[in-house]
């Protein structure tokens, strides 16, 4: 059932940024038109979570469950990378350029746990580590 709704989430994702340059005209200048810029990359990452979630969602033995997770962790590292070279988002107009610099650094952040988890699933396909639901954990 997780990637049932992993899959619905990355959907809706998929709708909500491709339409921002729609609605960015309300954002009081906060969203860019480089906004464009960064949709391959965002679109990448989702279709990359919906392919992933519905492979899983049928079939996933350990290892084969750890690479999809890496494939989709690594779509996710590209679209954050993009993110933070474009940076479309300009919130300097409404509470300071702070914003802007705080953004950044939590994308730095962001970047260096992606290549973390990465590894760990890499790690994990090689080796093979069993796929345990979240029940099996409680």
């Amino acid at each position: 059932m997780e990637f049932v709704g992993a899959i619905i989430g990355a959907v809706i994702g998929l709708v909500i940024v491709n339409t921002v340059p729609l609605w960015s005209r309300f954002t009081h200048g906060v969203i860019l038109e480089s906004w464009v810029n960064i949709l391959w990359a965002a679109n990448l990452s989702m279709i990359a979570q919906i392919i992933g979630n519905f492979v899983l969602a049928i079939y996933r033995p350990a290892r084969l469950y750890s690479f999809i997770q890496a494939i989709m962790t690594i779509a996710g590292l590209i679209s954050v990378i993009v993110f933070f070279n474009v940076f479309p988002l300009d919130f300097s107009q409404m509470v300071g350029s702070w914003m802007n610099l705080f953004l950044k650094a939590v994308l730095i952040l962001a970047m260096f746990g992606t290549v973390i988890g990465i590894i760990v699933y890499l790690v994990r396909a090689v080796i093979g580590t069993p796929y345990k639901t979240l029940a099996a954990n409680n």
